[in-house]
C-alpha cells in the first residue's frame, strides 16, 4: 500500500510540474501575441532562432551524431533562416535563395567526405532535413502575419492575433484536452506502435475541447476586437479540427524519430515537457497548414 501511494504521489508531483511549466509557457506565448498585435512580430524571431537552434541540435544528438562541425553548421543555418524571413531579408540578394541552398547542401556533403570516419549519409540527409524543414515551417508564423498585414482591408490586426491565437491552440491545447480526455476515458490506442499513451478517445476529446474553446474565444474577439467580418464562427468551426489533425500529425511524426533510435523525448530544456523540439513538434505542421488555408481562402474569395 505504501509502494502505491508513492508512485500515486510521485505521478501527481509530476503531473503538477507539467501543468506549472505549461501555464508559464502559456504565459510566455501571451506575450509573444501581444508583441504581434502591436505590429512588432519580427522580434519574435529571438526566440525563434533559439528554439530553432536548439531542436536541430536535438534531433542531431537523438540521431547519434558524432560530427560536430556538422552539427554546428546545421544549428547555424537553422537559426539564421529565421532572421532572415522576419526582415526578408531576401530580397537583398543578388541570386535566388534556391542557389544558396544547394551550396549549403554541397558544403554538408563535403563535411561528410572531410570526416567520413565518424558521419554516415544519414547524418547529412537529417542535419539537411532538420535545419530546412524546422526553421522554414516556423518561419510562417512570420509569412502568414506579413500576407494578413498586407490586406487590410479584409483582416484587422486583431484578425491576425486571433488566427495565430488558434494555431498555438490546436498545436499546444489541444494535446492538453487530448491527455485529461485520454486519462480519463482513453481505452483505445491511436498508435501504439508510436506513441503508446495517446488514445482515440483522447484525441476526439482534443479536437472537440480545441474547437470549443476556439469558438468561444471566437465570440469574445468577434464582439469586442475584430474591425472586420472577414473571419466568421464557421470557419472556426471547419478550420480548426483539420489544424488539430494535422497537430496530431506532427506529434506522432516526431515520435517517429524518437522510437527510431530509442528516445522517450529529444531533450530535458522544459521539466516533463522534453526538450525545444518536444514543444514545437506539433507547431511544425499547424503553422504552415494554417498559412497554406489562409492563402487558399483568400485566393478563392477573390
Amino acid at each position: 500500500m505504501e509502494k502505491d501511494n508513492s508512485v500515486k504521489t510521485k505521478k501527481g508531483g509530476k503531473l503538477a510540474v507539467r501543468i506549472i511549466v505549461g501555464v508559464l509557457l502559456a504565459l510566455v506565448a501571451i506575450g509573444l501575441l501581444v508583441l504581434c498585435g502591436y505590429g512588432h512580430y519580427q522580434y519574435i524571431f529571438i526566440i525563434e532562432t533559439l528554439f530553432c537552434a536548439l531542436s536541430v541540435h536535438e534531433i542531431m544528438h537523438v540521431s547519434g551524431c558524432k560530427n560536430k562541425v556538422l552539427t554546428y553548421t546545421a544549428m547555424t543555418v537553422g537559426g539564421v533562416i529565421p532572421i532572415i524571413v522576419a526582415f526578408d531579408l531576401g530580397r537583398f540578394l543578388p541570386f535566388s535563395t534556391n542557389i544558396l541552398i544547394a551550396i549549403y547542401v554541397i558544403a554538408m556533403l563535403i563535411l561528410m567526405l572531410k570526416m567520413y570516419s565518424v558521419t554516415r549519409f544519414e547524418h547529412v540527409a537529417i542535419a539537411l532535413f532538420a535545419s530546412l524543414m524546422i526553421p522554414e515551417a516556423t518561419s510562417c508564423l512570420f509569412r502568414l502575419f506579413r500576407f494578413m498585414d498586407e490586406r487590410r482591408v479584409l483582416f484587422c490586426r486583431s484578425n491576425i492575433v486571433f488566427t495565430l491565437l488558434i494555431v498555438m491552440f490546436c498545436a499546444w491545447l489541444c494535446d492538453t484536452f487530448a491527455l485529461f480526455t485520454g486519462m480519463a476515458l482513453g481505452k483505445h490506442k491511436m498508435a501504439p506502435n508510436i506513441s503508446p499513451k495517446k488514445t482515440v478517445e483522447g484525441a476526439i476529446g482534443g479536437i472537440i475541447g480545441t474547437t470549443v474553446f476556439s469558438l468561444i474565444t471566437f465570440f469574445i474577439c468577434d464582439h469586442f476586437y475584430f474591425s472586420t467580418d472577414t473571419i466568421r464562427w464557421w470557419m472556426v468551426l471547419i478550420i480548426v479540427p483539420v489544424i488539430c489533425v494535422m497537430g496530431m500529425c506532427g506529434d506522432l511524426s516526431a515520435s517517429v524519430i524518437k522510437r527510431n533510435y530509442g528516445f522517450k523525448d529529444f531533450g530535458s530544456l522544459f521539466p516533463e515537457h522534453g526538450g525545444a523540439m518536444d514543444r514545437i513538434d506539433s507547431f511544425l505542421f499547424t503553422m504552415p497548414s494554417t498559412y497554406l488555408l489562409i492563402k487558399i481562402i483568400v485566393s478563392l474569395a477573390a
